[in-house]
């Protein structure tokens, strides 16, 4: 039934019909692909589940049961039986193949196709075309061809025909009819221009998206050039460890690979929430031991003795496990776990100019507590969290609030419940980082959604289970620190990033402590 020739399912948009998302691999979200599931009946194609316990973790990405190659089982054959009757279009559609044939029998029609690729065998020739094609390219196209002279009977190759001489007499004939027509020619001229400038508009269409292109490769080169070169830090701000909460303040020097101690924070701050405004890092709420704090400190970088100061910027409540994000001159701020373990629904903005006043912009459709939030093209996302203190409660809800037309929408779901997960935005992708699910199973899951397309994709899993952690992202390069591990009850320090280009997790130094539920931050130094 399937072809094995390459790697992850079958594209949606080759069936004739809409496909049901059961029948859809969890991991490459493809119409499944010589499909096997785990014990817990979850299916993949077999070169997706089978790359995915190669290079992360040896557990089911959904289930997190443990997964081995040699334990991965054969669906039933009612789901194989449902794929082979999908009506689906040839490989070679994109090269004019008209045919649907079911999918059982593609890999026959496509061995027969005659709009499969196949290369010319005339000698010197190395043009591919179409495999109906090739005997009208070989005898009447083909440069390299074959011919025979009707004047000497000599047989040449059709690209060199015209130093021979016989050819070269009739081209000299022909040459002085042609000069008899140019005349004609001229008329001609000025409709070509018109399409020359057509052509113009064209190519500089062309130009703008390249320069476009060329930009955003550009910035993405520049900041991760600047964390290699010491022009970026890492901060991470706060945490507890178990035993502590933590007003201490760490940064990760790349270049050295290494971790320095920054001035401590005026208060003690357990799942607090940070973020950049100009050359300063805000650090908002948190839970000090005692209580949740509606204060917010700062830190300017720019000044020679750094020193945390009491920001006149405040909060509307106190609260932790909420998430603020910065926009233009102002601080969004949503959700959050008050004192009496009370949590918020609302979605505030609190200008960082004088007054300093804030107000209520919308109200979500559920409360919401550790979640992830991030801005994505003046949309404020906040996705999965959950509702109370008790796992069972976690989400897996989207909610998008437009900044524009004032709207708070509910999007499609996440694939599982999550929450106390990482979150950072990437070329208008929201990115999950590990978390916890409504079992109280502590996750290495690393899942992207498209905001615009809404389409899901799984990234490579962590090294490490972390939920609580903090994370960056500069260029294409993701950073993970700190976080808890529900199952080993193991708060942890490790350092893991991810090269969006490479997609492959690695080790960095441990921070200086163990830090569950700090925040982090991405900051130029200079």
């Amino acid at each position: 039934m399937a072809r094995r020739d390459s790697f992850g399912g079958y594209e949606e948009e080759r069936f004739k019909d809409k496909v049901d998302i059961k029948l859809q691999c969890s991991i490459c979200l493809k119409v499944l692909k010589d499909p096997v599931q785990c014990p817990n009946e979850h299916y993949f194609c077999g070169s997706c589940i089978r790359k995915c316990l190669r290079e992360n973790a040896k557990t089911c990405p959904m289930c997190q049961h443990h997964l081995t190659e040699e334990t991965l089982t054969k669906p039933p054959r009612i789901l194989t039986e449902l794929l082979d009757s999908l009506m689906i279009r040839c490989d070679h559609e994109n090269r004019g193949c008209p045919e649907l044939v079911k999918l059982e029998f593609l890999d026959r029609h496509v061995n027969s196709c005659g709009y499969s690729p196949t290369r010319c065998t005339n000698a010197g020739c190395a043009e591919a075309m179409n495999r109906h094609e090739k005997e009208r390219h070989e005898r009447e196209q083909c440069d390299f061809r074959k011919i025979v002279c009707d004047e000497c009977g000599e047989q040449v190759i059709w690209k060199s025909s015209r130093v021979h001489p016989c050819f070269m007499r009739k081209e000299m004939d022909d040459l002085v009819s042609r000069l008899n027509v140019v005349q004609n020619d001229v008329r001609g001229i000025q409709d070509d221009v018109r399409e020359v400038k057509d052509d113009v508009r064209d190519v500089k269409d062309d130009v703008k998206l390249t320069q476009e292109e060329m930009a955003s490769i550009a910035k993405e080169a520049t900041e991760r050039c600047d964390l290699f070169t010491r022009k970026q830090k890492i901060f991470v701000c706060g945490g507890y460890d178990g035993m502590t909460r933590f007003n201490s303040v760490e940064s990760y020097s790349w270049p050295e690979n290494s971790w320095t101690l920054e001035p401590t924070m005026q208060e003690a701050r357990s799942a607090p929430s940070a973020f950049v405004h100009g050359r300063e890092i805000y650090v908002s709420g948190g839970w000090n031991g005692t209580k949740a704090t509606d204060s917010i400190e700062s830190l300017n970088v720019d000044k020679g003795h750094l020193e945390w100061t009491k920001s006149a910027v405040t909060m509307p409540i106190s609260c932790r496990r909420h998430e603020m994000v910065c926009h233009e001159n102002s601080a969004i701020l949503t959700g959050g776990l008050s004192d009496g373990d009370n949590v918020s629904d609302g979605i505030y903005e609190i200008s960082l100019d004088p007054p300093h006043d804030s107000k209520l912009l919308t109200q979500m459709p559920e409360p919401r507590c550790f979640h992830g939030c991030e801005i994505v093209d003046n949309q404020v996302m906040v996705v999965g969290g959950r509702t109370s203190t008790y796992f069972k409660d976690t989400k897996n809800t989207v909610y998008v609030y437009d900044l524009n037309n004032n709207e708070c929408k509910t999007l499609p779901p996440l694939p599982f419940p999550i929450a106390s997960m990482a979150t950072v935005s990437y070329k208008g992708n929201v990115i999950l980082i590990g978390g916890v699910n409504e079992k109280s199973q502590t996750l290495n899951s690393v899942v992207m959604y498209d905001v615009k397309t809404r389409k899901i994709k799984m990234l490579p899993c962590l090294n490490h289970k972390r939920a609580g952690s903090a994370a960056v992202i500069t260029g294409n390069v993701i950073i993970a620190v700190g976080g808890y591990d529900y199952e080993a009850e193991t708060f942890l320090n490790s350092v893991e990033y991810l090269d969006l280009s490479t997609n492959v997790w690695r080790e960095l130094s441990p921070m200086t402590s163990k830090r569950n539920c700090p925040s982090a931050v991405m900051k130029p130094m200079y």
